[in-house]
């Protein structure tokens, strides 16, 4: 049995000298525990504070860190100026232009803003190919050290819209990435597609309506949603000239071959639609307020709209203020404009021009020689860096007889030719470089003596005709594709 308190308090009466001893050992167990718990507590405190003293050290003297990243993979394939914007855990300092590496080579320029560097390419990207940029010698304000930062990315792979018309009578536009095989995937199909251009997440298809006109249709193809577009009785689509940005559209228009200007509408004329509005027909008019015709248009990167009218002038016009037309030039043949809107390739009574849209300056397109052979220019594509993708006639030195080859031209002497049909026995037709001037699309029918139309009353085409898409810088044939009409897209 264990005592109870009162004969613990009885025994310290009877013994004090017992009692003072216990309370002397609790007091030093006290003081022991006590400085062995200051001591721990220093210890601790010591380590934490050593700690922070290297974490601060260590964030005095580290550089910044790259905290995260974002570029529009899409984009940077179809637009130059767009950004890499690098995001730093702290202000950074400014960034001199040679601090910045782009693998594969890019031009760029670089500016800084607090923590974010901005790195924009002053050129378009190529498909699907990854790209690395670093940014070396990156500081920060009131610190010794800098980093580098680095950053990969991959851009958005090339694929292409096109036309394939069947033998059943249903046609069907497809969609083929440019490092696939096979035909693609079907987008949509429906009878007697006349011509067809991609307006935002949208097809608008032209179809024969059987009395020689034009049906026109949006089509959702996600969706398979089909909505009719107003369009005069008896009407006919010639073209179709889509954005490059928004939901207006352009198109030239003619009387269907049985029909007397329906609607106010003369052979040639050409008119706006915007499919994301009111989708009222709005035809335009000229300088004269007489109908604007035209026998091709181009949108521009800005949005105006670069016409080649019927009396082979070119003028040029805001569509948001279509009242006011502005003549750039007389042109009896215009091909195109550049991949980035600042020229245009026309040809005139001497030959090849090149005509500069902002300041209208004309540049000559002498043709080189083509393996060693004086060539005759046609149609020419510009890119952005002043090479030219065209078509031109060579002679044959032994018959005399001419053939067509699609070259690139520099402007240096001697073209790299990119195409040609076997022994030269067919044709090269309609040319459309990619918007990153990396790829160019070109129908080809191999054999003219052989081929057969289609008998379409709009837009026919040999039965034989087919796609050839090629690489521009190396001459590479990469894919061929049974159709016509190629529409440049990504992913």
């Amino acid at each position: 049995m264990s005592p109870t308190s009162s004969e613990h308090t009885r025994t310290e009466e009877r013994f004090p000298g017992v009692a003072r001893a216990a309370d002397h050992g609790r007091r030093l167990r006290d003081e022991r525990d006590q400085r062995r718990f200051s001591r721990a507590f220093a210890a601790l405190v010591g380590v934490l504070a050593g700690l922070g003293l290297i974490f601060l050290a260590l964030g005095v003297l580290q550089g910044p860190k790259l905290s995260s990243a974002q570029v529009d993979a899409t984009r940077v394939t179809e637009q130059s100026g767009q950004q890499l914007r690098l995001f730093a855990n702290q202000p950074v300092d400014a960034v001199d232009a040679d601090a910045v590496t782009v693998e594969p080579a890019a031009a760029t320029s670089v500016s800084v803003q607090g923590e974010l560097i901005v790195v924009q390419f002053d050129e378009r990207l190529r498909y699907g190919t990854e790209y690395t940029v670093r940014v070396e010698g990156v500081g920060a304000p009131s610190r010794p050290n800098t980093s580098t930062f680095e950053h990969r990315f991959t851009t958005a792979s090339a694929s292409v819209l096109y036309l394939d018309r069947e033998d059943n009578g249903v046609d069907e536009i497809l969609r083929a990435d440019i490092e696939g095989a096979g035909r693609g995937a079907v987008v949509h199909a429906a009878p007697g597609i006349q011509h067809f251009a991609p307006v935002e997440r949208v097809l608008v298809v032209a179809r024969d309506d059987g009395a020689g006109g034009t049906v026109l249709e949006s089509v959702d193809a996600r969706s398979g949603r089909i909505e009719r577009l107003q369009l005069p009785d008896g009407a006919r689509v010639d073209r179709l000239i889509a954005p490059r940005a928004g939901t207006t559209l352009a198109l030239v228009l003619s009387p269907a071959a049985a029909a007397d200007a329906p609607g106010g509408i003369s052979p040639r004329s050409l008119a706006l639609l915007d499919i994301g509005g009111d989708r009222a027909l709005r035809p335009l008019v000229d300088l004269d307020g007489e109908p604007l015709t035209a026998l091709d248009a181009w949108f521009l990167p800005e949005g105006d709209l670069l016409v080649h009218t019927v009396d082979e002038t070119l003028v040029r016009l805001d569509p948001g203020a279509p009242e006011t037309v502005l003549p750039v030039g007389a042109y009896p043949t215009v091909h195109g404009v550049s991949s980035d809107g600042g020229r245009a390739s026309a040809t005139d009574s001497f030959g090849g021009v090149a005509l500069d849209l902002a300041t209208g300056e004309e540049e000559r397109l002498n043709p080189s020689l083509v393996e060693g052979e004086v060539a005759f220019g046609g149609e020419a594509a510009l890119t952005a860096a002043g090479l030219r993708v065209q078509k031109v006639a060579v002679a044959d030195s032994e018959t005399g007889a001419f053939a067509t080859v699609l070259v690139a031209d520099d402007g240096g002497g001697a073209a790299r030719v990119l195409a040609r049909t076997i022994e030269n026995r067919g044709s090269l037709g309609a040319v459309l470089l990619s918007p990153n001037d990396q790829f160019v699309a070109v129908e080809v029918t191999p054999d003219v003596e052989a081929a057969v139309g289609d008998g379409r009353p709009v837009e026919p085409r040999p039965t034989s005709v087919t796609l050839a898409i090629i690489d521009v810088e190396t001459g590479q044939l990469v894919r061929t594709l049974e159709g016509f009409s190629p529409v440049w897209t990504t992913g």
